[in-house]
């Protein structure tokens, strides 16, 4: 199955505000197309719609001026239209401004507040039958 990617204005602002580099970028355009919908290491299942319509992911994309590893990438969040097999990208952030484990919990709550409404917003999207 091949993605058609949208890149949401929100995604596209925030890019700019991370200051995402342009192989960044281009990385993500590149990988995207190429998603799969198996859990693996860097990608993480999130939420499917009560219609099955919509799966959120959350995946880690490499920062390559980080010289971090893992630690020092993005984490993107996407969801796949399985309908129309569009891969969405909404949200883009520097992995050390989302606070994990025993980081502070503000950054942390914020993060899980954003998983909240995307979940929302997708079962708002695909109603009961």
């Amino acid at each position: 199955m091949t993605w058609v990617l949208v890149e949401r204005e929100q995604f596209v602002r925030m890019c700019d505000k991370v200051e995402a580099s342009q192989i960044v970028r281009d990385f993500i355009r590149a990988w995207a197309p190429s998603v799969s919908r198996y859990e693996i290491p860097s990608q993480k299942f999130i939420y499917r719609s009560p219609n099955n319509r919509y799966e959120a992911w959350s995946a880690r994309i490499p920062n390559p001026n980080s010289n971090k590893g893992k630690r020092g990438g993005y984490r993107l969040v996407f969801f796949l239209d399985l309908q129309t097999t569009t891969i969405n990208l909404d949200f883009i952030e520097e992995r050390d401004n989302l606070g994990y484990k025993n980081e502070g919990h503000r950054k942390k709550d914020g993060y899980n507040a954003y998983i909240s409404e995307v979940k929302k917003e997708l079962a708002r999207r695909d109603p009961p039958l």
